[in-house]
């Protein structure tokens, strides 16, 4: 009896051990995890990709970076599928889990998708606090879109007969808050940085590459500016005086915070608060302290609308990677009045596309840099 029980163990082991053999060395399971290996997802992944059923469907697509989270975590759910794999990986805690969540809260594949793409951890966690939004993805849907400015996007709308699109890139500038309140800092230079009324700069911010302008082309030797920015307006100086007969000059580069504090306090008491705010910007708030911005002269004239370099400069400045930034229809957006000589340089690729979109650097900066 006992040696017949003995066999029964034996045979049980062998059979067991054979399972585990077959399993080990399948070779189409071997060649599976093969291909999904050379897609780049993870060991523990795979594993999950296999043990579901979903190989097939996932060698379909394309490497899926949001994938291959919820295939590693244990809060996958294979009913959810086909809302994972329409996902773009957002570096959220508990990322699959906070898919899950909005799904049980019968949000359709589209919303969790534009829910997730403009979600912070902080936004989440307060937007799955609230009861279920119908139609969310009308403002979430666009690529710059943050859903922590959704209920402002509600209210925006409620006061102003706009199209979402609109409402959604002014609240993300900021316009439905008033000026310098709860500002952005802005810390790192570039030429692509956007300074305004709601995006500041410390007292210490000092753009990179400063360097005096040469006197043959300011209007004394104090001006400066970014070398990259001056290069650039140096040859639109000479191309204007080669298609004009006079050159542009710099008459208001870079300005330190001191610089724009003085500045506005001669504004503030010369011509009083209302003008002040209206022409000048606060300490920190301003573009001339980037380095890329200039107010320039015309050679010909102390006034600048009107000449031959202001028409020439308003045509042709886009080819030098300069814009023109403060239009006479254009303040509510920017919150500065028209001025005809300030310029501002971005680079060639963006100059380019706001010259033939006729939009703001304010609106650009929404829809294409604010996310980056």
């Amino acid at each position: 009896m006992k040696r017949k029980l003995n066999k029964k163990i034996v045979i049980i082991v062998v059979v067991v051990l054979l399972v585990l053999l077959i399993e080990i060395i399948n070779p189409i399971k071997l060649y599976n995890k093969h291909l999904l290996k050379e897609l780049h997802y993870s060991e523990p992944s795979i594993n999950n990709i296999l043990k579901n059923g979903l190989k097939d469907d996932v060698l379909a697509m394309d490497y899926n970076e949001a994938l291959n989270e919820v295939f590693k975590s244990k809060d996958f759910k294979k009913e959810n599928f086909n809302v994972y794999k329409e996902l773009e990986y957002r570096k959220l805690t508990d990322f699959t889990k906070q898919v899950n969540a909005l799904i049980s809260k019968g949000y359709t594949k589209e919303d969790v998708k534009n829910i997730i793409k403009s979600a912070t951890d902080e936004s989440l966690q307060e937007f799955l606090e609230k009861d279920y939004i119908e139609d969310v993805s009308s403002f979430l849907k666009y690529d710059f879109s943050i859903l922590g400015n959704y209920d402002r996007y509600v209210d925006y709308l409620d006061k102003n007969n706009l199209d979402k699109e609109l409402v959604v890139v002014y609240v993300n500038i900021g316009l439905d808050r008033d000026y310098y309140d709860t500002p952005n800092k802005v810390e790192k230079f570039s030429f692509d940085m956007l300074v305004n009324k709601y995006n500041e700069l410390s007292k210490d911010f000092v753009p990179d590459n400063l360097i005096k302008v040469d006197e043959e082309y300011a209007v004394d030797d104090k001006q400066k500016g970014n070398e990259t920015m001056l290069k650039n307006f140096i040859k639109m100086s000479n191309d204007c005086k080669s298609a004009t007969g006079y050159k542009l000059l710099v008459r208001s580069g870079y300005r330190d915070y001191k610089s724009q504090e003085d500045t506005y306090n001669l504004y503030l008491n010369t011509y009083g608060k209302k003008y002040a705010e209206n022409y000048v910007a606060h300490p920190g708030f301003s573009e001339h302290q980037t380095g890329l911005a200039v107010d320039v002269k015309a050679e010909s004239s102390n006034t600048f609308a009107g000449t031959k370099e202001s028409k020439w400069l308003r045509e042709n400045a886009y080819k030098y990677g300069f814009i023109f930034r403060y239009a006479n229809d254009t303040e509510e957006i920017t919150g500065i009045k028209y001025e005809s000589w300030h310029y501002r340089y971005v680079g060639l690729d963006i100059a380019k596309y706001i010259q033939e979109n006729e939009m703001t650097y304010d609106e650009y900066y929404i829809r294409f840099l604010n996310n980056k």
